[in-house]
């Protein structure tokens, strides 16, 4: 009866497997944008025992060993070979790291309203790429700037005399973060992600350590906890949202991103009590349709060379 049910049971065909590597690719994803919103409550409440700069250094510290572990797991070389482009890349990803964990950190927005000022960055990546790597953008990206900036001026308007610094700080951490993944692009494909992730985790690190240094405190108990769950949730994500873009197609994973925003509000709520107002949930879901226009433009075929 065994070898008869083995025998008779159907070959899986390859529309199955794609189906159930992009299922796959669905869940790697979540998990991701789970454990973002996990490091983002534990940044929030990690500020509150150490600096910020110190928090945001244990995310990096991770990320560099993790980078180096799945590299000599792979196999692959850990050796930057365009170095111009990776250090573009590496010092306009440090300088978002600086204004998004200080934006997370700061008790003078709530922490959903951070990261909805953080997820404008895939507007200024279609705003920039003409400009930076010649790529042509659609009409949509002005659809979308329209409603990016409009969930923007939501979230800070009720609280704009307190939360101005915070704003202008995650409004440059999402341009600069914008720049990195621009430079990322123009670097040759001879180089390995983990070489690139290595590279500036280690610089972001280091950057991070010196700016905490004149208020470099050694962590308690509670600190250390806080600063082990950035470093480890921050890193496993990262593993996460890796293994999920080899699975599935790029636009609909992209879409998911923005379940990390529901995610963090969730979880701010359980741990802190922050509930959105109105105001807050308008200007999230205004930011959240700007990247669907964003990715839905770009999924429309293109006249002339290809949009970004």
């Amino acid at each position: 009866m065994y070898l008869s049910a083995r025998v008779t049971t159907p070959t899986p065909t390859p529309a199955a497997d794609l189906r159930r590597a992009a299922l796959a690719g669905v869940a790697w994803m979540l998990l991701a944008q789970a454990l973002f919103a996990g490091m983002n409550v534990a940044t929030r409440a990690g500020a509150a025992h150490l600096p910020w700069p110190e928090v945001a250094a244990a995310r990096f510290a991770v990320g560099a060993l993790v980078a180096f572990l799945v590299g000599r797991m792979r196999g692959t070389s850990l050796r930057v070979v365009d170095r111009r482009n990776t250090w573009f890349r590496t010092i306009f990803g440090t300088l978002s790291a600086l204004g998004t964990f200080y934006a997370l950190a700061s008790p003078r927005v709530s922490l959903g309203d951070a990261v909805t000022l953080g997820a404008t960055a895939p507007i200024f990546v279609a705003l920039l790429s003409r400009r930076v790597i010649g790529e042509r953008v659609g009409v949509h990206v002005g659809l979308a700037m329209v409603l990016g900036f409009a969930g923007v001026a939501t979230v800070v308007r009720p609280s704009f005399d307190t939360a101005a610094p915070v704003a202008a700080a995650a409004t440059m951490a999402a341009v600069t973060y914008a720049l990195a993944m621009l430079w990322l692009r123009k670097i040759g494909p001879d180089e390995s992600s983990e070489a690139i992730v290595l590279h500036y985790s280690l610089f972001a690190t280091v950057v991070l350590l010196a700016v905490a240094l004149p208020h470099l405190r050694m962590p308690d108990a509670r600190g250390a906890f806080f600063l082990v769950l950035t470093g480890v949730c921050g890193g496993g994500a990262q593993v996460a949202m890796t293994r999920a873009y080899a699975l599935a197609r790029a636009a609909p994973l992209s879409a998911l991103t923005y379940v990390g925003i529901v995610f963090t509000h969730l979880l701010a709520f359980a741990a802190f009590g922050d509930r959105p107002d109105a105001w807050q949930i308008l200007g999230a879901l205004l930011v959240i349709s700007a990247g669907f226009v964003l990715i839905g433009g770009a999924a429309l075929p293109s006249r002339g060379k290809a949009a970004a």
